[in-house]
């Protein structure tokens, strides 16, 4: 099968995975969001960020680098699985033994047996990141993308039964765990085999690049997660919880979709590394798609926000309101730029992955603990002014490494925004003729006025999009030949 083939074929089942986990999760999440309080969530958006900056460490980007060696030995792969095991029992032992200190340093002394809990989390993803990486690296996504959803369903309804029994932040927690635990037996039940050898002799330019890569992510982990990090010390628990509920409704189309894409662009650009033109052509058919995807329906959620949260969430979320506004708008630039950082990085450039990595590491909390001053808005306004400014600094260059241009990038994501812009207005101008009417009622007609507005806009400035999104549907379906990545 070739190259085009797999990757489609990755596409579609990651994607019906993701589908299928999504409904799952957030029928369940509404319920679980109304059951717990914005401090629970407040609780666990700290506990999560110093366990996603511990896993960064501990990971050490050995999977990555295992991804990317198309032809590793035997041997190599059993050592980098006894180190990476190695990595994660002590990372799982230190975040433990340092979880009163955390606790003490957020000054908040109920997050302690919370962190020590979720550290599990660490040494059980460990033992199953060689399976996942050769999977991934073969684009074995069938059997990925059904362990996915197991692993999905079983942590949310973990979750909704904790909640259920009353058990707050650790319904949380534990429905996490749970679902890493399942995730990480299916691997290695039904993924390849290795038996750990624990000695680093002999792979040490694999520990070189996983170094490397681990910087940019522990960075990068520091640096999205600096918001919490930095907003700790000025809002209270409650403020954190609201802002961390926001922005797990902004960024969900992020995180799943580009989860998706960014897992199957390392090993299909990997493989492709010979043919920079068609690479080029097939990343700018990618924004192109992204955008027209990722516009309507980012600035969309920001639009109806006040509708979402009343509808989805309850009133006592109201206060998240103004989050959920401001935080979805720079989103979709951060999923058209991951993709071209993620083609840098496949394509090997490390250096430039670093140098980027010290510039966003630079403005992005800097901006964060100004703005972390003038409260929950502050804090979300800060990615409007900061995240536009790193950009501006970083992407140039690796456009150059690529071989693009800003007007072949303006080319694609211009019209979808221009589209998504109109959009915006009329939902916004839409909304007071509506007044009094029932918040569901309000919030069905502003995304079908919107997404009417859109699709018509589109079709006046930008119809080939419509009509390579209309391919790229029947492509995945089965219904064309492949022709890009």
């Amino acid at each position: 099968m070739s190259i085009e083939r797999k990757a489609i074929s990755a596409l579609k089942w990651a994607t019906v995975a993701k589908l299928v986990t999504q409904i799952a999760s957030w029928a369940g999440t509404l319920v679980v969001v109304r059951l717990l309080t914005p401090q629970d969530y407040g609780l666990m958006a700290k506990v999560a960020v110093v366990c996603a900056i511990a896993g960064a460490v501990a990971e050490f980007g050995l999977g990555a680098a295992i991804v990317r060696s198309v032809d590793m030995p035997r041997e190599e792969l059993r050592k980098i699985c006894g180190v990476s095991q190695l990595f994660g029992a002590g990372m799982t032992t230190a975040l433990f033994a340092m979880a009163p200190l955390l606790a003490l340093l957020f000054q908040e002394p109920r997050l302690a047996w919370p962190i020590a809990g979720a550290s599990l989390q660490i040494m059980v993803g460990a033992v199953a990141i060689v399976p996942g990486a050769l999977a991934t690296r073969d684009l074995s996504f069938r059997l990925l993308s059904k362990i996915e959803m197991v692993a999905g369903i079983t942590s949310i309804v973990a979750t909704l039964l904790l909640a259920l029994a009353g058990e707050g932040v650790w319904a949380l927690v534990l429905g996490t765990l749970f679902g890493a635990v399942v995730r990480s037996a299916a691997l290695l039940k039904f993924g390849e085999n290795v038996w750990p050898i624990f000695s680093a002799r002999g792979v040490g330019e694999h520990l070189k690049f996983g170094f490397t890569l681990a910087t940019n992510r522990v960075s990068s982990f520091i640096v999205v997660q600096s918001d919490v990090l930095i907003g700790s010390a000025f809002l209270s628990t409650t403020e954190i919880g609201q802002y961390s509920v926001a922005l797990q409704l902004a960024t969900l189309p992020m995180t799943k979709v580009m989860g998706t894409i960014n897992q199957i662009t390392m090993p299909a650009v990997a493989q492709q590394q010979g043919d920079l033109p068609h690479l080029r052509k097939t990343v700018l058919n990618s924004l192109g798609f992204i955008s027209l995807i990722a516009f309507p329906v980012l600035w969309g959620i920001s639009a109806v926000a006040p509708e979402i949260i009343l509808v989805l969430l309850g009133s006592k979320w109201w206060h998240a309101v103004p989050a959920l506004v401001i935080l979805p708008l720079v989103i979709p630039v951060r999923m058209v730029c991951s993709v071209l950082f993620t083609i840098s990085l496949a394509l090997g450039n490390r250096q430039l992955d670093l140098r980027n990595t010290f510039v966003t590491f630079a403005l992005i909390p800097s901006g964060f603990f100004v703005g972390a001053h003038w409260g929950l808005v502050g804090l979300c306004s800060a990615w409007l002014v900061s995240m536009p400014l790193t950009y501006a600094f970083i992407v140039p260059a690796v456009l150059r490494f690529i071989g693009l241009r800003w007007l072949e990038i303006a080319a694609e994501c211009g019209p979808p925004a221009i589209a998504a812009a109109a959009m915006y207005a009329a939902i916004w101008s839409l909304r007071p003729t509506l007044a009094g009417q029932p918040s569901a009622a309000v919030l069905s007609a502003l995304v079908a006025a919107g997404a009417l507005v859109y699709v018509a806009v589109m079709a006046l400035v930008s119809r080939r999009h419509l009509i390579s999104a209309r391919s790229f549907a029947r492509l995945v379906l089965g219904k064309g030949a492949p022709k890009t990545v």
